[in-house]
Order: structure tokens, then C-alpha cells, then sequence
């Protein structure tokens, strides 16, 4: 009779399976998640300045990535980033809401959501991210209307809603 395996030898043995059933798992879930290899993403890009009242038009382009890319890089960054170019709290406040729609090549309308900005006056820069979470799946033309409502608040007492501005953008996937 042969003697029954040690324990380290079973330990090792499912330390090995563990490893192989998490790296199949890493190697096999983005493209079953997204439905292929590769995923168009939109990147949109505009910028507004609360301080004179103004917005960019929105420049967007398209590209295709892989899924393990959008999934671990670009997804994990969220869909909206915002970075402040010249902003100071020292002549006011303001809160920005921006409402995102997104119509899509059959001209259905879907509700991205609102996003809710605070801090001092000045010029920002909004990069947004659509891809097949956002439903940005197959080809032909989509408009992104992103709603820009600002309210300012001035020395701390006068609180002015000062615009609401509409900012459209649009690109193909093909």
C-alpha cells in the first residue's frame, strides 16, 4: 500500500488550481463582459468657465480598445473627470449640475445621469467616457446633450443662478 498524500502536497495542489481558475477568470471575463476583444470607447472633451458664463463646443472622437484596457484603465477612472484649470474661491462658489443624454443610432434617448460640482470660479475642463456601459455598442451616429446648470455664489451672500446651457456632441462608431 502506498501512502496517502501529505497535506502540502494537497495544499500545493490547490494553491496551483487557485492560481490557474483566477488568472482564466482575469483572461476571460472582460471580453465575455463586453461581447468582443475589442470596444469602441467616445472620449468628449469641453470645457466652461463660470467666472465670464461661457462653454467649449465639445470636440469627441472614437477609438477601439481591448477589454481588459477598458475594464482595468479607463472604466476605473468613472465616466466623468473634471480638472481644474484656473479656479480660486476668492470672488465666489459655484455649483455646477450637468444632466448627460445620450441618443443613441436608433434614436433612443437614455438618461445618463447628473453629476454635481462645487468650487470656486474659474475654467474647467470635462472629459467624458462613453462605451458599451453607457450603451455605446453598435455602429452609426450618437448625440451626447450634456445640460449645464450653474449657480454662483458671490462674497458669500448674493447666490445667482447664473446660466443654463446645453452642450451637444456627436461621433460615429463604426
Amino acid at each position: 500500500m502506498s501512502a496517502p498524500p501529505t497535506k502540502k502536497k494537497s495544499r500545493k495542489g490547490l494553491l496551483v488550481l487557485l492560481v490557474i481558475v483566477v488568472a482564466a477568470a482575469v483572461l476571460v471575463i472582460p471580453p465575455a463582459l463586453a461581447g468582443g476583444l475589442m470596444v469602441p470607447v467616445s472620449k468628449v472633451v469641453f470645457g466652461e468657465t463660470t467666472g465670464s458664463l461661457s462653454a467649449t463646443q465639445a470636440a469627441a472622437n472614437v477609438s477601439l480598445v481591448t477589454a481588459y484596457e477598458y475594464y482595468f484603465s479607463i472604466r476605473t477612472g468613472g465616466m466623468l473627470r473634471t480638472s481644474d484649470t484656473s479656479v480660486s474661491s476668492s470672488n465666489g462658489n459655484t455649483s455646477i449640475t450637468m444632466d448627460l443624454k445620450l441618443t443613441n443610432p436608433s434614436g433612443q434617448t437614455v438618461d445618463l445621469g447628473n453629476t454635481n460640482i462645487s468650487g470656486g470660479l474659474g475654467t474647467r475642463t470635462h472629459t467624458i467616457y462613453l462605451s458599451i456601459d453607457q450603451g455605446v455598442k453598435v455602429s452609426g451616429s450618437y448625440t451626447l446633450n450634456i445640460e449645464l446648470t450653474v449657480h454662483v455664489t458671490v462674497l458669500g451672500i448674493l447666490g445667482v443662478s447664473i446660466y443654463s446651457k446645453t452642450v451637444v456632441a456627436t461621433f460615429t462608431v463604426t
